[in-house]
């Protein structure tokens, strides 16, 4: 049994118009399926949680939990913090969100009906890294990204005015992250912090604009600011921008649409398994695009489990 869980209100509706044209395909190809629909915030993850919630003894090394999340990049970070074994779980993902951004990097092919012909065979393509984050009592997995200072605060802002989701309904989501950049930009609100490297190597960056660990390519829309970033590597990439005026941020900004903006001073680029980041006052954090809370102590890091991936 294929389980299908769709979030019909993703990009303000589109999850629900994404199904009517998705459920014609697993019916041409014969799946048996159960389909699951959040009805309210919170009902994928426990959804997720009641699918994988099992008895693991009872079920041999190929025996897996299918399921298909239709939706965007919030959906699958629900759903990925809401796995209970990752050892007999499997998930698929028709995107259906404004940002898209693990789409970008995860799916070999946008073409909906080759999609639902990789999840129907019901095999395990690949399994890939996720990231944690732990902040205090604070713990969550991250399929993208997660960071501190300008992107996080990108993300706050930008799921807090209304325009996210005017522009959603025309198909321009993705635009508000460009305009809450530039007004952030503007600012220019920089912060001292401490990092510290698998441990050992420890740097100080005095004017911090952000730091940001990420686990794909593509975030907020499709900004590489790790272009080189792999889900298969077994470690994370960092992007810390530090000491940059307002005016040289404003240039460079676009050039980290095509991940350009790596080779200009003042842009660093570190690997590593692990990071812990201090700063000397709380600023904004965001895993995979959601924002919770402000911290001075993060710490980042690849999570000892890996995510079985259908497509």
């Amino acid at each position: 049994m294929l389980h299908i869980v769709i979030n019909p209100e993703t990009a303000s509706g589109k999850g629900a118009k994404a199904w009517s044209r998705i459920r014609p395909l697993f019916d041409k190809y014969g799946c048996d399926y159960k389909l699951h629909i959040s009805e309210k915030p919170g009902d994928i993850g426990r959804i997720i949680n009641e699918l994988t919630s099992f008895d693991t003894g009872r079920l041999s090394e190929r025996e897996f939990t299918d399921i298909v999340i239709i939706g965007g990049d919030g959906s699958m970070n629900e759903a990925v913090n809401s796995i209970c074994d990752f050892e007999h779980t499997r998930l698929g993902f028709i995107p259906a969100g404004s940002g898209n951004d693990l789409a970008k990097a995860i799916l070999k092919t946008r073409d909906r009906d080759e999609l639902v012909q990789r999840i129907v065979k019901r095999e395990t393509v690949r399994s890939v890294d996720i990231g944690l984050m732990e902040s205090g009592e604070n713990r969550s997995l991250f399929n993208i990204s997660s960071g501190i200072g300008f992107d996080a605060r990108i993300c706050h802002e930008a799921n807090s005015i209304g325009l996210k989701k005017r522009l959603n309904k025309i198909g321009l989501g993705k635009l508000v992250y460009i305009f809450v950049a530039v007004k952030t930009i503007l600012k220019n609100k920089t912060f001292f912090c401490q990092i510290e490297f698998d441990g050992n190597e420890r740097l100080t960056y005095r004017r911090c604009l952000f730091a940001v660990g990420m686990n794909t390519a593509f975030e907020g829309g499709g900004f590489m600011f790790c272009p080189k970033a792999s889900d298969e590597d077994g470690t994370l990439e960092f992007c810390i921008a530090d000491g940059i005026s307002a005016l040289k941020f404003f240039l460079l900004f676009p050039l980290a649409y095509f991940g350009k903006h790596i080779y200009f001073k003042g842009i660093n680029i570190k690997r590593a398994k692990s990071v812990r980041i201090r700063t000397k006052t709380p600023v904004w954090l965001h895993t995979d695009g959601e924002v919770a809370f402000k911290t001075d102590d993060v710490r980042l890091s690849v999570y000892p489990q890996k995510l079985k991936l259908l497509i």
